[in-house]
Formats: C-alpha cells, sequence, structure tokens
C-alpha cells in the first residue's frame, strides 16, 4: 500500500466521519429536536460499526479462510509477552502526557474558524469539555436510569476499539510495510491521526500519540499493544457514563 493507495484509505474514512459529525448529525439534530447526545450516540457507533465491518470485509477480500488463527495472523493478533506489555505502558504514559500536556493547544486553535467545533457541537465535546461538564450529565442530557445510553456507549466503545485497530494496524499497517518498509509507521500514524480531523482543534494532541502508537505495532509486530492501550485510554468515560446511569453523579 504506497502513497497514493494510503491517501485513499485516509481520505475515504475522514470524509465518512467529518460528513457525519458536520452534516447529517446537526441535521438529525434539526429535524427531530432530539438533545445532541442522541444524535452524537448514533454517528458515533454508526461509524464505529463501519469500521469494524470494513476490516473485516477487507481481510475476507483478499481471500482470506474465515477462520480465527488466520484472521489474528493476518492482523498479528499474537499472545502478549513481557516486554509487549511494557511498551504498551510506555506508549500509555506517552500518549497522555502528550494529550494532556499540549491540551492548551485545543483552546489556541478552536479560536481559527477552519479549526473551530461545529456550532451544533455541545461545548462538553469542545475544547472546554472540563469547564462545560456537569455532575450527572452528559453533553447536556440526564443519564440517572438511562441504560440505553450506557449500552449503546459501551458497544460504541468496542466498535471504536477494535474497528480503528483491526482497519488501521491490523489490515492496513502490514500492506504499508511492503511499500514503506522501517517508516511505515509513519504513513500509518499521521493516517489515523488526521482521521480525526473532524476535531480539527484535538489534531495536536492525537498526532504524535498516533504516531508513536504506529510505531510500536510495527516494532513488536502484535496489535494488541494498541488494542489494549486504546481500550484502556478510552475507558474512563465508559465508566463516568455507568457511574451516572446508576446515580452516582460524578
Amino acid at each position: 500500500m504506497g502513497v497514493l493507495l494510503s491517501i485513499t484509505y485516509f481520505i475515504i474514512p475522514a470524509t465518512i466521519l467529518y460528513s457525519t459529525h458536520y452534516l447529517v448529525v446537526p441535521s438529525f439534530l434539526t429535524h427531530t429536536g432530539y438533545p445532541y447526545l442522541v444524535g452524537y450516540m448514533l454517528g458515533w457507533v454508526s461509524t464505529m460499526a463501519l469500521f469494524f465491518v470494513a476490516a473485516l470485509v477487507a481481510y475476507k477480500s483478499e481471500g482470506n479462510p474465515v477462520k480465527w488463527r488466520d484472521f489474528a495472523a493476518r492482523y498479528r493478533l499474537v499472545k502478549m509477552m513481557g516486554r509487549d506489555w511494557l511498551w504498551t505502558l510506555a506508549i500509555f504514559v506517552f500518549a497522555m502526557a502528550v494529550y494532556f500536556g499540549l491540551s492548551f493547544t485545543a483552546g489556541w486553535l478552536a479560536r481559527v474558524p477552519v479549526f473551530a467545533p461545529h456550532p451544533s457541537f455541545h461545548p462538553e465535546f469542545g475544547p472546554q469539555s472540563v469547564n462545560a461538564h456537569v455532575p450527572g450529565m452528559l453533553m447536556g442530557m440526564p443519564l440517572s436510569g438511562k441504560w440505553w445510553i450506557a449500552i449503546l456507549f459501551l458497544v460504541g466503545w468496542l466498535l471504536n476499539i477494535l474497528g480503528e485497530e483491526f482497519w488501521f494496524r491490523g489490515y492496513i499497517l502490514p500492506r504499508q510495510e511492503l511499500a514503506f518498509g522501517n517508516r511505515a509507521w509513519i504513513a500509518n500514524g499521521l493516517m489515523f491521526g488526521f482521521t480525526h480531523v473532524w476535531q480539527p482543534w484535538n489534531l495536536l494532541l492525537i498526532v504524535p500519540g498516533a504516531l508513536a502508537g504506529a510505531y510500536v505495532v510495527q516494532r513488536r509486530r502484535n496489535t494488541w499493544v494498541l488494542i489494549v492501550m486504546h481500550a484502556v485510554s478510552n475507558l474512563s468515560l465508559v465508566i463516568i457514563v455507568a457511574l451516572n446511569v446508576i446515580g452516582v453523579n460524578v
């Protein structure tokens, strides 16, 4: 997968994500009057499901057998060894340090119109998310007793992790290695990072971690490293949603 094909495989998902959050979700909210969280959840889960399905279809399109052993071998889902766990911890610490250390840049970029959130976005989703958060609520919607939100959020979390990692690291990265060799992680990390162009105010927070993550997966030849790291990184919001649903306002 050389330069042109890598760009194509970046543009398609980036366009889908951008269109979903800047066109489809705002239109849905305008025509239905539902709270922003409902539109966001439907858009998020749907696009993550597309990533997951695309990764499975891409695997089958190569003519691979429909067996877990073959799927695991092709997508490099190998047993985690001691060094893999250490690398997972290292990349988690690095990504969190970069994300929070550069968090101030989100506010700077959001002041530039082209990097600013869509007017329909709830403030809690933008660069001022911490200040906009209200205990017991998510993006302006009360959570207490709404188990469907907790369940949908858990499904979205699973699809997000598996879909993105199967697609970018399982399917694409090994093919890029055939074209770019030891520098494949650069192309892969940039692809993954800039796929988040639909939240451009966060690009400086996301791209460094994306590059480092791709480097580690290529070095270790193990996709589980980023699956675990990605899952743990996003787990806190799943827990917060669950706590608020059961009535513990946080």
